[in-house]
């Protein structure tokens, strides 16, 4: 192994030097979730899109470890001299001899999909080494799962999203806590006073609020906050996809461009084909490798038959709304306008686990079924009238549902029809009382 190359790991390691390193106190909800798995042998990757923060959680749980110091080594793999395989075995056979042996050692690998053949190179240092933890990152998943066949039984993976809005909240140290069997109490009790302020930091989630790096950015930076998301998160990732697949970059930007514009709507396959003449397959393709990347997500029509689902259409959202206004550069100002309930309504689905959609031929629909086949539909707007809660209604009706709930600008209340429950509350209010269930 080359000095220049060792130097740069001990670099990349300097409590090797008893030097400290300099993080964010704020930990991300995966933090605590990652700790009770670090004690078992399996590998833990840590996939999600660019940006989101997966350097600064390894790095923190490497602050938090209770060992020796030449006991923990952090390679990243952005450096292109460490991208070749034998190397990243140098590397690493080169802490471990300097390791002690006796106690666990932990092994931090950084943006691993850039490594040729690593998932070989791991399963060696798995089936060999005894009292050795090893802890990975990746942006692209899609290369990450092609790899895990060869991990099998040795791997458990975990997903950072973008930053929710429970934990952005919670960054402002806002009261994020909720008991979830008296929210119209707790929001009495603990939020009504406040909720201007619970307002103000939603419409900043809204515009800028996935990324970590721009927590502190001020929206008055509107221009900055969009350049950010679009060369840092939207082009590096495409640019990974097309790295990976091999397939044309600049089709795949294309792609993502149209179903932003379309965000949170109804898509067909065909129809996209047609507009950007490129054979149907390929389009599927190319949706499917941007949902694995985490820039999109597909929600299917609420019905028991699969092939159904396949055939309708589809409804997509970015993983998140400052993405759409940073791709299509649209003004901060589109808060203010009837464009934001799309935006309102990808939020809400990105930070629900498991959503569909209903819509039948008679075109009623329900913005979001959860799936305990809860309807969730999307008014962000300062009046619902009874009118509005036709849909769910219907909804309810039809599968025998008690409870819905709809989303609202700032009303909180419940209302009863049909002798169904229907909950109006603040999308605000909402993203904190449901998190990712």
């Amino acid at each position: 192994m080359e000095e220049r190359q060792r130097l740069l790991l001990i670099r990349q390691n300097p409590w090797w030097k008893n030097k400290k390193i300099e993080l964010p106190t704020f930990e991300r909800d995966l933090f605590k979730e990652l700790q009770p798995y670090i004690k078992y042998k399996q590998i833990l990757a840590v996939v999600g899109l660019r940006r989101v923060g997966k350097t600064i959680l390894m790095k923190q749980i490497i602050q938090k470890l209770k060992t020796e110091n030449n006991n923990i080594c952090y390679i990243s793999f952005d450096d292109i001299d460490f991208q070749k395989y034998e190397v990243a075995e140098n590397l690493i056979n080169y802490f471990l001899e300097y390791s002690n042996k006796k106690e666990m050692r932990y092994l931090f690998l950084d943006e691993i999909q850039k490594l040729p053949n690593w998932a070989d190179l791991l399963k060696v240092y798995y089936d060999t080494e005894e009292k050795l933890k090893i802890i990975i990152s990746g942006s692209a998943s899609l290369e990450l799962n092609i790899n895990k066949e060869t991990l099998a039984g040795r791997i458990l993976t975990f997903h950072l999203p973008i930053l929710t809005f429970k934990e952005f909240t919670r960054y402002f140290k806002m009261e994020t806590n909720i008991d979830s069997e008296n929210f119209l109490r707790e929001y009495d009790l603990k939020f009504s006073d406040k909720q201007e302020k619970y307002q103000e930091i939603f419409q900043k989630y809204i515009l800028k609020g996935a990324f970590p790096e721009l927590l502190d950015i001020n929206i008055e930076e509107s221009e900055y906050i969009k350049k950010y998301i679009k060369e840092s998160v939207i082009e590096k990732s495409i640019f990974d996809i097309s790295r990976i697949t091999k397939e044309d970059e600049k089709i795949i930007y294309d792609l993502f461009k149209l179903l932003a514009n379309s965000n949170a709507r109804l898509f067909e396959i065909m129809n996209i084909s047609n507009i950007l003449k490129i054979n149907r397959n390929k389009i599927s393709k190319y949706i499917s490798l941007l949902e694995k990347s985490f820039l999109i997500k597909i929600s299917y029509n609420f019905t028991a038959s699969v092939a159904k689902q396949i055939r309708t259409s589809k409804k997509q959202y970015a993983a998140h709304s400052s993405i759409v206004i940073s791709l299509l550069d649209y003004p901060f100002e589109i808060i203010n306008t009837e464009l934001i309930g799309h935006l309102i309504e990808g939020v809400i689905v990105n930070n629900i686990e498991k959503v569909s959609f209903w819509r039948t031929p008679q075109k009623n629909e329900v913005d979001i079924v959860t799936k305990d086949k809860i309807p969730i539909e999307v008014k962000y707007k300062a009046r619902i009238t009874n009118n509005d809660l036709n849909s769910v209604i219907k909804f309810c009706e039809k599968f025998k549902i008690k409870n819905s709930i709809v989303i609202t600008k700032d009303i909180i209340e419940k209302r009863k029809i049909n002798d169904i429950e229907i909950t109006l509350i603040p999308a605000w209010f909402f993203l904190l009382y449901w998190g990712k269930r």
